[in-house]
């Protein structure tokens, strides 16, 4: 009889709307993204206060960095201090997010340990990394130039 019931109430679950994206929503919507860093080559992977993120919209975070355009790539990732489970945001499955291009977004994975984003600048300037946790599914990461 339990098992039945165990059995009915799965597939209610299963099959009423929101059941699962309430838990992800609410899941998503409580995590404190505050204290991420933008960490890469540039940082020697270190936790730098002057690339710390800052909130920019409701969900967005954002830090400026200069770079220089000397064809090298430059690998970074947004990641807590600690590089937390879930903090630790590098680009998602598809290999195409791994390449960033100024002003395309690509997606993002937060539970990754290895999987570092690689961004060529094409001009020496001050860029701003961005990463946008406000959607549904993926984080949204983009790199604007804000002047050269």
């Amino acid at each position: 009889m339990n098992f039945t019931r165990i059995i009915f109430m799965s597939m209610v679950c299963l099959f009423s709307s929101g059941c699962a994206t309430n838990a992800i929503h609410s899941f998503s919507s409580q995590t404190d993204y505050s204290d991420l860093y933008l960490r890469g080559v540039f940082t020697w992977w270190e936790a730098d206060e002057k690339y710390k993120l800052q909130p920019i919209a409701d969900g967005v975070y954002a830090t400026q960095i200069e770079l220089i355009a000397d064809g090298q790539p430059y690998d970074f990732k947004f990641a807590d201090a600690a590089w937390s489970p879930n903090k630790n945001c590098g680009y998602a499955s598809l290999r195409s997010d791994q390449v960033v291009e100024v002003n395309k977004i690509v997606s993002a994975n937060c539970q990754t340990n290895d999987e570092n984003f690689r961004f060529t600048p094409q001009e020496t300037g001050l860029y701003k990394f961005s990463i946008d946790f406000s959607g549904f599914g993926s984080p949204a990461v983009l790199v604007t130039l804000l002047s050269n």
